[in-house]
């Protein structure tokens, strides 16, 4: 079951029955307007107001109650709505570069009884360890970022979701990996966005791997 749904990610929540899925790995809103101005490093996009509140706690407590297991990116902004975990990742992609105005790394809340875990992959401006072009969303997610956590905390089979699922990253990472993938965003252009990624995200990873060996 692969299915990309338009709408808002409670409406579909609420109807899905207790740990129906294996794990969630999803990148809510952070609440820090990222979004309105229209651009962000060298990339322009259609000006949002997703990102100008972080969704309620109900969103949360859904999205536990559906899944066995959990990978929250941002959960830093999120801790008064998550229990305690010791298991964060840490996305690191200042290594090696300058410092600037954009945080040096990405924090993510799991629901895992184990030692955090850090990934190298650096990501600012045009240095990019990921080479997957970038498709207009303001928060696009590096693609390597989303395969590790997928890749570390299930099984080919398993079904992932990500209710808040923007330009489709997470989407993209589950079927090159062989899982299936439930994805839930309520624009009609970031939707579209991750129906053409999801569509040559084979040939693309394919094209990759040429381009490393």
């Amino acid at each position: 079951m692969n299915r990309l749904i338009l709408g808002n990610c409670l409406d579909t929540l609420v109807r899905l029955p207790d740990k129906s899925v294996d794990l969630v790995v999803t990148d809510p809103p952070y609440g820090i307007g990222v979004a309105k101005n229209g651009h962000i490093w060298d990339s322009k996009f259609a000006p949002k107001k997703w990102d100008n509140a972080i969704p309620p706690k109900i969103y949360f407590d859904e999205m536990l109650r559906v899944s066995k297991r959990q990978v929250i990116w941002g959960g830093n902004h999120f801790t008064h709505y998550l229990p305690p975990s010791r298991c964060w990742l840490v996305w690191w992609k200042n290594d090696g570069l300058p410092c600037g105005t954009f945080a040096d790394c990405e924090l993510a809340w799991t629901s895992f009884d184990k030692p955090a875990q850090v990934f190298n992959s650096r990501w600012r401006g045009f240095v990019r360890d990921s080479k997957e072009p970038r498709v207009g969303h303001p928060t696009q997610k590096a693609l390597e970022v989303m395969k590790w956590c997928i890749a570390s905390f299930s099984k080919p089979g398993d079904t992932i979701l990500d209710p808040f699922l923007g330009s489709g990253t997470t989407a993209v990472a589950a079927k090159i990996l062989g899982r299936r993938y439930i994805g839930i965003e309520q624009d009609k252009e970031y939707v579209a966005m991750a129906r053409h990624r999801l569509r040559h995200a084979n040939d693309n990873h394919a094209n990759d791997n040429r381009r490393k060996a």
